[in-house]
């Protein structure tokens, strides 16, 4: 009986820290709802919007922005001199998260958040770009390292779970 019951408690306290499976029609990513919530979900013929909020509020202002919208006819994805001055910053170009030819910049406030964005060209089967995802991911300065990096690693687990079917 002893047995039964602690396999029980295993099973419950292993569905309470489950992550939760998100599929729309063209994005499909896993979110530990414990950490994040879904703060929009915004979706159209052409555009899918997704935000997901920490809820921990040791790791202040921190969002993921999902955003994937078809290229309109007669628009191309930009080189990166094309890009370059309208972001304003930085940016560097090359390989993210399965992706060929991202453009990869930061922006850092003056409160110490710091916006990192991914704006990746989604090809389909024949190679030719149909699609523009832009990923944001939003943080807030942490002095305790722990917390730091347990937010990282949950962001990071969102990220590398994401997966475009254009």
């Amino acid at each position: 009986i002893i047995t039964m019951i602690l396999i029980a408690l295993l099973a419950l306290s292993t569905t309470a820290f489950a992550t939760t499976y998100r599929h729309y029609d063209d994005i499909t990513f896993e979110y530990d709802d414990t950490l994040f919530e879904i703060s929009m979900d915004d979706h159209t013929d052409n555009e899918d919007l997704i935000i997901l909020t920490g809820k921990d509020t040791a790791w202040g202002n921190t969002f993921i922005r999902i955003h994937l919208r078809d290229l309109d006819d007669g628009e191309h994805f930009p080189t990166k001199d094309e890009f370059t001055p309208l972001a304003d910053v930085e940016v560097t170009q090359g390989d993210w998260n399965g992706y060929k030819n991202v453009f990869m910049y930061t922006i850092e406030d003056e409160d110490g958040t710091s916006d990192n964005f991914f704006i990746a060209p989604v090809t389909d089967g024949e190679g030719e770009v149909e699609d523009i995802l832009t990923v944001e991911i939003s943080v807030s300065k942490i002095d305790d390292e722990d917390t730091a990096m347990g937010r990282d690693d949950a962001i990071s687990a969102v990220v590398d779970s994401l997966k475009i079917d254009a």
